[in-house]
C-alpha cells in the first residue's frame, strides 16, 4: 500500500482595524507634538504620513517611528508654518483606510 503525504499553509489574514484613532493635538510654540495612531492587521500595514497633501520623510522636522501596532508621527520644534491637516494613509496591501488630525500651535 502506497501512501502519500500532502502538506498546507493556513495563511490568516485580518483586516485593518484602527484601535486608537488619531487626534487633533495643541502643541506650544517650539516643542514638539506627536500624532499616535493604533492599527492592527495582517499582514502589518505600512503608514505613509502626509501634511497638507505633501508625503512626509524621516528628517530633522518629522520623524516616523512603528513599533508592533503603534505608529506614530512627531514634529518637531512647531512652529506657525507647521499647523495645518496631517494624514496617515494605512495599507496592508488587503485593506487600507486613512485617519487625519489637525496640528494647533499656541
Amino acid at each position: 500500500m502506497k501512501k502519500t503525504l500532502c502538506s498546507s499553509t493556513i495563511i490568516f489574514l485580518a483586516p485593518l482595524s484602527v484601535s486608537q484613532p488619531l487626534t487633533d493635538i495643541n502643541v506650544l510654540l517650539g516643542q514638539p507634538g506627536t500624532f499616535n495612531l493604533t492599527c492592527d492587521a495582517f499582514p502589518t500595514p505600512k503608514v505613509t504620513w502626509f501634511f497638507n497633501d505633501t508625503e512626509l520623510k524621516n528628517s530633522s522636522k518629522h520623524k516616523i517611528e512603528s513599533k508592533q501596532n503603534v505608529f506614530s508621527l512627531t514634529v518637531n520644534k512647531c512652529d506657525h508654518p507647521d499647523v495645518g491637516t496631517y494624514r496617515a494613509h494605512i495599507d496592508n496591501g488587503i485593506d487600507k483606510t486613512e485617519q487625519t488630525a489637525k496640528l494647533h500651535v499656541g
